[in-house]
């Protein structure tokens, strides 16, 4: 990486004035300010320091971005009050990514640089106590023979991190798009990509969607790796994060495991970066900054001269086309096609409107039913998914037509079954009360729950196969902080024999028992609204079928259940066939000129009161009408229209969308409209919400 002047770590001996960052997240003081460094201290460039600041000179938080020897005139430069601590908490890298991170997703650089570093408590210190140091061991020579795929995937990776490219930024290799079908072998790919990697002194990154999958993919690097191994999620406590974050910048772990916050980890000889199952949305922030962590994995591996590898069986449009130069030509790619045990599931689709004119008007299909009965018979595991957790989707009345909804938020209540009577929860807010005996609008007692979630499911399968024992995992079974663990620990020791489960046990897990999976309700994810929603049933139907039949000598079963069989997505996820869909799906991006041939921009407003809102949705509309006359190439503007969800915790949400073909000038286009409205409306009580290429249209 070519050093930045400034960012040099030198100490502070010919500089008299230090530039802070001050820890407020406010864009109207998003500045550097001077500060004089008294004798005797000598901050470096990356440390936290205590400075006065405001009228009051108020102690605040500050972190050391660069130093001078002289002052602008007019200023009067406050000291510093102390440092915090002997060590810098933004390495030189890390420093040049929220650098980055400020201008690519139009933030303060306080806000990307408290996403990159550990939460701290209010006196300003880290919590927790220190781990003894991890001990990398010795990598051995696998007994695992590679097929030919994986050894191919292994060699370009290996050529590509000791090639003159790889230490030279102006020539940085490109990032390696792993294309490699469920039961190809990918994760010991990465395990020799790692060991190559470690071998040299240089750390790595691997990064999962799911906490869900990281007890199974733990075990597995750990059993290779030892103690070098450091796992990192929500779920851990704020001293735990800051362990692994410590251990991290002072080298005693060479390997962290975790979500998107893990790309931030502070190494300083990072040499690879892998991330798992790269067309997962978990990977885009939906907090401020609204960062994409393939997009930021990419980006500091150009500035640590660090190899990216992105895996997926069902890589993203927007990845694939930059691979194959339907889109650009950023990325290489390694193909494995081939399942390690040469045999991929039988997949059926189930029309349900033929289940139900023969008279059978269960969730499950006959056929279903009668494999099910097979599998539980051979002592084999079976895998039901469902992306809906709860027992019934809504509450209605037949009598008056009247359906329980949140009053804080317009969506529908889910009923949860348990003691008594059951309750209705909104899944947004979190609201919550006993099911009612009558309407509440016409006092009828015929008020009845509709639709299914994973619950019910559980439920009919216990009806159906009494002696069954079954698991159910989804958002209400996980709260605790072992419980993905727990399960999945249960499950493959064969407590039971069938697994249900929301998107949780869709991907990436690897049970040699499990020869059956059902997809109870493929058409959920199809009909949302987004230009996405084939993509993403496609996917996901492709990768919960993948966890079937994944042992030599076993071919598994796939059924998906659907009232839309004739759909496109449907029907290349039952012939396993990602080329055949992504050709049908990119011919219509490219004809309503969707990502990847355009950029979009997603602009909310929130706030208490709806007509408010509107009203300067408006205004803004009109602004952005006149400057877009002016623009030598136009935005498209899309029109307004209320989000998705249009009200959550009492806050009404209304967007406009924009489509541009090239992202700099959408972005300022977007910006420069927003800061003329701001001129003329303080915005008092609304929330703007910005989001380039949102994930999922809102």
């Amino acid at each position: 990486m070519q050093m930045i002047p400034w960012m040099k770590t030198t100490r502070m001996s010919d500089f008299k004035y230090a530039l802070v960052c001050v820890d407020v997240t406010h864009a109207d003081v998003d500045k550097l300010f001077y500060y004089e460094v008294p004798n005797g201290l000598q901050p470096l460039v990356g440390q936290r320091v205590w400075v006065p600041f405001g009228m009051g000179n108020k102690p605040m938080l500050g972190y050391v971005i660069e130093f001078s020897k002289n002052i602008p005139d007019g200023i009067r430069a406050k000291a510093i009050i102390n440092i915090c601590e002997d060590y810098h908490v933004l390495t030189t890298e890390t420093l040049a990514l929220a650098l980055w991170m400020k201008e690519k997703y139009y933030t303060t650089l306080a806000t990307c640089i408290r996403c990159i570093i550990p939460a701290s408590k209010a006196d300003g210190r880290f919590p927790g106590t220190r781990n003894k140091p991890g001990k990398l061991l010795k990598c051995e020579a696998s007994t695992i023979q590679l097929t030919t795929d994986q050894q191919n995937a292994v060699d370009i990776i290996v050529k590509a991190s000791t090639s003159e490219t790889a230490r030279h930024p102006e020539s940085v290799n490109k990032p390696i798009l792993l294309h490699g079908v469920t039961g190809s072998g990918k994760t010991e790919v990465y395990l020799h990509a790692i060991a190559h990697i470690t071998s040299q002194g240089k750390q790595a990154i691997v990064l999962v969607p799911e906490i869900a999958l990281t007890p199974q993919i733990v075990s597995l690097f750990r059993a290779r790796f030892g103690d070098a191994v450091a796992v990192t999620h929500s779920r851990l406590t704020a001293g735990e994060r800051f362990q692994i974050w410590k251990q991290a910048l002072d080298g005693e772990i060479s390997l962290v495991i975790g979500p998107r916050s893990a790309v931030f980890a502070p190494f300083k000889s990072l040499g690879l970066i892998i991330i798992d199952e790269e067309h997962e949305h978990s990977y885009h922030s939906e907090t401020t900054p609204k960062y994409d962590a393939r997009t930021v994995a990419i980006k500091r591996g150009e500035i640590s001269d660090a190899i990216i590898v992105l895996g997926s069986a069902t890589p993203s449009l927007e990845s694939y086309s930059q691979a194959i130069g339907d889109a650009g030509h950023r990325y290489s790619l390694i193909k494995m096609p081939n399942r390690i045990n040469l045999t991929f599931p039988e997949v059926n689709i189930m029309d349900m409107r033929r289940e139900l004119a023969s008279g059978n008007p269960s969730l499950f299909s006959m056929a279903f039913r009668e494999a099910l009965a097979e599998t539980l018979s051979k002592g084999e595991q079976a895998i039901l998914f469902l992306n809906r957790r709860g027992y019934s989707s809504f509450v209605s009345c037949r009598s008056c037509g009247f359906v329980m909804s949140c009053d804080h938020c317009r969506v529908n209540y889910t009923y949860h079954q348990g003691q008594g009577n059951g309750r209705l929860i909104c899944h947004y807010c979190g609201l919550g009360f006993p099911m009612p005996e009558k309407c509440p609008a016409c006092t009828s007692m015929y008020i009845k729950q509709f639709g299914a979630g994973t619950q019910k499911v559980e439920e009919e399968i216990h009806a159906i196969f009494p002696n069954a024992n079954t698991l159910r995992m989804d958002m209400d079974t996980t709260k605790g902080k072992h419980s993905h663990a727990k399960i999945l620990d249960a499950f493959r020791k064969q407590e039971a024999s069938v697994l249900i489960g929301t998107q949780m046990v869709a991907k990436g897990l690897d049970f040699p028992k499990v020869t059956l999976v059902c997809v109870v309700m493929a058409d959920l994810s199809l009909f949302t609204g987004d230009f996405r929603a084939g993509e993403y049933t496609f996917g996901l139907l492709t990768q919960v079928a993948g966890r079937a039949g994944r042992s030599f000598g076993v071919q598994g079963r796939v059924f998906i259940q659907t009232y839309n069989p004739e759909h496109y997505a449907l029907e290349h996820a039952k012939n396993g066939d990602y080329e055949a869909f992504y050709a049908h799906e990119i011919t219509l991006r490219r004809t309503m000129e969707y990502p990847p041939f355009s950029h979009v921009f997603s602009v909310m407003l929130s706030g208490p009161e709806e007509k408010s809102i509107i009203k300067t949705l408006q205004k803004l509309w009109s602004i952005m009408e006149y400057c877009n006359s002016k623009m030598t190439i136009p935005c498209e503007l899309l029109g307004i229209s209320p989000a998705f969800v249009s009200k959550i915790k009492k806050q009404y949400r209304w967007k406009i969308l924009l489509k541009h073909p090239e992202e700099s000038p959408l972005k300022k286009f977007v910006l420069y409209c927003i800061k003329k409205l701001r001129e003329n409306d303080p915005l008092i009580g609304m929330h703007i919400h910005l989001n380039l290429n949102p994930v999922m249209l809102d």
